[in-house]
């Protein structure tokens, strides 16, 4: 468990992807490679040399662009509901525990999420929620803080400022929880206090009752 004084947090913010709602990115290569026929070693440079990802999910691509980026990289033309059921496969579901830790954090907390997403998944996941929950995504947070309205992402030390800017956040009142190390100690840097979720351990190991656990 992390050290940290809990009696100075007042906000907390969550990312969602690997934190709250389970995901599985080879899925969507998986998908991505049978449709193309390359194999995954091949798509991943070009996704990488592309930098198609990072600029769908800070909103230099909208949908359109997105997918036919897509197309050209694979050397192929999809229709766009094949494109999206692809790219949405990495996209798993969000445990009811956590649905039930969120809603006690926000009777004690103000509980923010901060994602690194896009808008195609946003509107998948979005929609999977409501249809499995009697709650919409957004009833769970104060604020949605997603990259591609945004226009930046983590770890880049811009966004956590913008955060802490648009909800008046104190840093030193902060709590974070994410995936990434990288994206953890960018927000350490703000004076941010970070809790890096890694290997089996499951988010809502590090809280009971609406509060942080000891």
């Amino acid at each position: 468990m992390p050290v940290y004084n809990a009696s100075k947090i007042k906000h907390i913010i969550f990312d969602l992807g690997g934190v709250l709602l389970n995901i599985n990115p080879l899925l969507s290569l998986d998908a991505l490679s049978t449709s193309s026929g390359l194999d995954k070693k091949t798509l991943t440079n070009r996704f990488t040399e592309s930098a198609i990802f990072e600029k769908f999910d800070t909103g230099q691509y909208n949908p359109e662009q997105f997918r036919l980026e897509l197309c050209r990289i694979i050397n192929k033309n999809v229709p766009d509901a094949e494109i999206d059921r692809m790219w949405n496969a990495l996209l798993l579901d969000f445990p009811p525990q956590r649905v039930k830790m969120l809603l006690e954090l926000k009777k004690n907390y103000r509980v923010y999420l901060l994602s690194n997403t896009n808008s195609i998944h946003f509107l998948h996941y979005t929609k999977a929620f409501s249809e499995r929950y009697k709650y919409t995504l957004p009833d769970l947070f104060d604020r949605l803080f997603l990259s591609y309205e945004l226009g930046m992402h983590k770890p880049d030390m811009e966004i956590y400022s913008k955060v802490l800017d648009l909800a008046g956040l104190d840093a030193a009142e902060c709590l974070f929880i994410d995936d990434s190390l990288p994206n953890i100690e960018a927000a350490r840097k703000l004076g941010i206090t970070g809790i890096h979720i890694s290997g089996e351990q499951d988010v809502t190991h590090y809280f009971r009752n609406g509060v942080p656990a000891e």
